[in-house]
């Protein structure tokens, strides 16, 4: 179950390309996926400047400086978090747009909270925008229609660039 990922991951770099933008992620749940897909395509490296996969509450503090009293306070999977995850990865690799993503893939509830909750952030600027999905099915199609989710998230949100 592709979903037209790698079309998506093309149409997202190529308009990045048209439009002289960056783009920078920070993944938990999706563990480097997203990032696969980007870098799957050619030329994408004049675009995306890197990616950061922290998956664990030790990797999103020490990794892009989320406070340890948010992930405590709010759970590794919230709004809360997902924007510290954007703010640090900013304050880290400094592109033009960065999107943050944590939830769960797993087969266990995590914090309570069910499998296949999605938060995916997206940041240009001093805009932030954070959007909550509930995705179903095995890990895999959970990994593959959140990255589906973030590409349409990302051409959605460059159209009015």
């Amino acid at each position: 179950m592709e979903l037209g990922l790698q079309d998506l991951a093309e149409n997202v770099i190529t308009t990045f390309k048209l439009k002289g933008l960056t783009l920078a992620v920070a993944e938990s749940a999706t563990g480097g996926f997203l990032s696969h897909y980007l870098t799957n395509v050619d030329g994408s490296s004049r675009v995306f400047l890197g990616s950061v996969v922290a998956y664990t509450a030790f990797s999103k503090n020490n990794l892009l400086d989320v406070d340890i009293d948010t992930i405590t306070n709010y759970g590794a999977i919230s709004r809360e978090t997902t924007e510290a995850l954007l703010q640090g990865l900013k304050a880290k690799i400094g592109a033009d747009i960065t999107i943050a993503i944590t939830g769960i893939a797993g087969s266990t509830i995590v914090e309570g909270k069910p499998r296949g909750l999605m938060y995916i952030g997206f940041s240009s600027g001093t805009q932030i925008k954070i959007e909550e999905f509930n995705f179903f099915g095995t890990r895999y199609e959970i990994k593959a229609q959140t990255v589906k989710a973030v590409f349409e998230i990302l051409l959605r949100e460059l159209a009015a660039f």
